[in-house]
């Protein structure tokens, strides 16, 4: 998880006067930036392959608000001299940290490259939830029979299930996990997690006000996903089974065959980390076994996208989207909210929040 860390020399509070913007905003936020920013250039929407930010604009920057790509059209420092940060609109910074404008030592010590961490709690976690109760209600059946088949079947859907009481098991306790522990627990589940030191930690980093699970105390029991007795203990317990983790090399492939089959009996299982965490074949295999999973809802998959056609995309047990969890009505406008954060961490002599180190990506 990237954090506010604590190695980093604190910036000047006068270093953020001229933000450029190159995600696409309202213009109420472009107002509250204003506000916030002796100028702001809202150049326009980063990704368009004629756009041309000119050379002053390039000059006067010293903090930039883009989406996951960084800071369009730059591949080199010089273009930039006055630039100390970047905020990327995206929880990922790889496509920023592989530029050619970041390519350099210099430009890594010179540029604090901050992700978008934190923003996702308000609609992750929610379609975390709406989707595991649409599995224990069998919602997917019924809107078939009701949409293509345009018939009236209650005697023969299966009896719906209630959360109360079940045990949720959250791998990775991040942002995501701590915001869908909290809703969970209003339907009185039982919340344990795991992670790879099996401890409790306060949330670092930007945390949307309200939301999450701030110092860690809404697990009943924290595992280790590095203990491999402490791991099969989280997995036996967690009736659900959501999947937040990043893609590293000790997160590729975590969940074996083998693994998921230390799961309980009719267990649903939720992935919303990255596709690479669990092989389909062996998913597939996990749901069409008598005693296996009842139920897995996937936004992320192996490979991704899902090629045409397989099988996962209409077994009658699985709910898949096509990477959308995150998408909300003014994402955009949320990434900007961190943005005015981040002023206020320099002006009050803080650190930045949510700085990537270069060399892990995150």
């Amino acid at each position: 998880m990237s954090t506010s860390l604590k190695s980093s020399p604190v910036m000047a509070r006068d270093a953020f006067t001229t933000a450029v913007i190159t995600a696409t905003i309202s213009k109420a936020k472009v107002a509250e930036l204003e506000k916030v920013f002796s100028k702001v250039y809202n150049i326009g929407d980063g990704l368009n392959p004629d756009l041309v930010i000119p050379d002053h604009i390039l000059r006067e920057a010293d903090v930039w608000y883009t989406n996951w790509i960084g800071i369009p059209g730059v591949t080199s420092l010089d273009q930039v001299p006055n630039t100390k940060a970047v905020q990327l609109s995206s929880a990922g910074a790889n496509k920023f940290l592989d530029s050619r404008l970041m390519a350099s030592e210099e430009a890594r010590k010179r540029i604090k490259v901050c992700n978008a961490s934190g923003i996702h709690v308000v609609s992750i976690p929610q379609y975390i939830v709406a989707n595991v109760i649409n599995v224990y209600m069998s919602m997917p059946m019924q809107i078939l029979a009701a949409r293509q088949e345009a018939r009236w079947d209650g005697y023969n859907m299966p009896h719906h299930r209630s959360l109360i009481g079940k045990t949720v098991g959250l791998l990775g306790y991040g942002h995501i996990a701590r915001e869908a522990a909290r809703l969970f627990k209003a339907f009185n589940c039982e919340i344990i997690a795991a992670n790879s030191t099996g401890k409790r930690g306060a949330d670092i980093g930007y945390v949307v006000p309200g939301t999450g699970d701030m110092q860690g105390s809404i697990p009943s029991e924290m595992y280790s996903t590095s203990d491999e007795s402490s791991f099969n203990e989280f997995l036996s317990r967690s009736e659900i089974l959501v999947a937040s983790l990043p893609s590293t090399p000790n997160t590729e492939w975590l969940l074996t065959k083998e693994r998921l089959a230390r799961l309980p009996v009719d267990a649903v299982f939720v992935n919303v980390g990255r596709g690479d965490l669990v092989k389909s074949s062996d998913l597939l295999e996990a749901l069409d076994r008598e005693d296996g999973l009842s139920g897995a809802v996937l936004d992320v998959t192996d490979p991704e996208p899902l090629p045409q056609g397989h099988p996962l995309f209409t077994h009658p047990k699985v709910i898949v989207t096509p990477h959308t969890s995150s998408h909300i009505a003014k994402y955009f406008d949320l990434g900007a909210d961190l943005l005015i954060k981040q002023a206020e961490q320099i002006r009050q002599g803080k650190p930045l929040l949510n700085v990537v180190d270069p060399e892990k990506g995150y």
